[in-house]
């Protein structure tokens, strides 16, 4: 994988792909140098899976390997955790810095660490959505004042569409969703806990496979019943009720990169008003894997799942119907009617088929890879309503 007897994600010839298109970007936004503050594209442009980033930098300049700026303790071990970098460029602040009382600021450390190595001419982007008020204005008040560039955006827009290597951990990280999401399926049947469900669910994505090890930084969700109006509420401590429905989702990761899907269970038979409901979600469904293709525009994507749904009755007033997926999670363009983004090949989205239908959420979803013809389903679970022990 790498030249330097340590574990790699990619080979280092890819981070420095990635550090091209970066620069390239750069340079036609006017910035000589960029402060990437994001875990998600730090990890991206260097490999180091640092546990806590969030007063960490890197330093990228136009015309040389960048820096990576954090604390003692995680710098020494910058290399093992899986960065490129030679050690020259790992560059460690001192403990004092973290959670002292006498003031001091990482950022200011940072601020002056970057005078160091920039001319007072350089015109500087910092990714600004990732800094609190606090520490922004100690990084501009030390680097003299002048606002930085806005380059929040900056990274993301290189993380959107996946490389071979990328894609290959996504696929694993969606056989071990669909372990996971059969797992949690299993445990749900009358007076079981929703405790149990999830438990049973989140073992397998921390477990992963023989082949394939779970990774860190797996979610789950479980509605339904009473609270199925509540989304994005992870799960409650009550148990199955007959004749109810309940979603369950998920998402695995494989070396940070993620996969997510939905699947939805019925305690005892189906209600027909539930059977029609899914028939609605299914012709969305259909109608987002169709449109998905290389040319469309999200918002292409979105209309036509509105097309499908509408003749079942059922509208999606707002929101989005889904998201590119990467690194960080949330790494791109939404599916929504006003997002005009271009769709191209090896994008990956986390697609959910949603809504709200007498008082109950609808909630089915997948991740999606764009090939250069269509759409490429990443899990195969089957799309049924699971019918569970009443």
């Amino acid at each position: 994988m790498n030249d330097r007897n340590i574990v790699q994600a990619f080979e280092t010839s890819e981070y420095r792909a990635r550090l091209d298109k970066v620069r390239a970007l750069m340079s036609n936004s006017g910035m000589d140098a960029l402060v990437v503050i994001s875990k998600a594209d730090q990890f991206y442009l260097l490999g180091c899976d640092a546990p806590d980033a969030s007063d960490y930098a890197v330093l990228v300049t136009l015309d040389d390997d960048p820096y990576f700026i954090l604390r003692k303790m995680d710098a020494d071990g910058a290399t093992e955790a899986g960065c490129w970098l030679s050690k020259d460029r790992i560059i460690a602040y001192p403990e004092s810095y973290v959670g002292g009382t006498d003031g001091k600021s990482v950022w200011e450390y940072i601020a002056q660490f970057i005078k160091s190595k920039v001319k007072a001419s350089t015109r500087i982007g910092v990714e600004v959505s990732g800094l609190g008020v606090f520490s922004y204005r100690k990084l501009v008040a030390t680097l003299g004042g002048q606002e930085p560039i806005d380059a929040s955006d900056l990274v993301g827009a290189c993380k959107v569409v996946k490389s071979e290597r990328e894609l290959i951990y996504m696929r694993e990280a969606a056989t071990i969703a669909e372990r996971a999401i059969l797992a949690g399926i299993d445990k749900i049947a009358v007076g079981a806990r929703h405790p149990d469900a999830v438990a049973a669910t989140m073992s397998a994505l921390c477990a992963g496979t023989k082949s394939i090890p779970g990774g860190p930084g797996p979610f789950v969700y479980l509605r339904g019943g009473e609270f199925a109006k509540a989304p994005h509420q992870q799960w409650k401590d009550d148990v199955f009720a007959a004749g109810q429905e309940y979603y369950l989702l998920c998402g695995a990761t494989r070396l940070q990169y993620p996969v997510a899907l939905a699947r939805i269970a019925h305690v005892g038979p189906v209600a027909p008003h539930r059977k029609h409901r899914h028939e609605a979600g299914m012709a969305g469904f259909h109608a987002v894997v169709d449109a998905m293709r290389p040319g469309a525009t999200c918002a292409d994507v979105a209309r036509a799942y509105q097309g499908a749904i509408r003749p079942y009755g059922f509208i999606k007033e707002e929101g989005r119907f889904g998201y590119s997926l990467g690194l960080g999670f949330i790494d791109g363009p939404s599916l929504a009617f006003n997002n005009d983004t271009e769709i191209v090949a090896n994008m990956t989205f986390h697609f959910e088929s949603t809504f709200i239908d007498r008082g109950e959420e609808y909630l089915l979803s997948d991740t999606v890879r764009v090939t250069d013809t269509g759409a490429e389903l990443l899990t195969t679970v089957p799309r049924d309503l699971f019918e569970r022990p009443a």
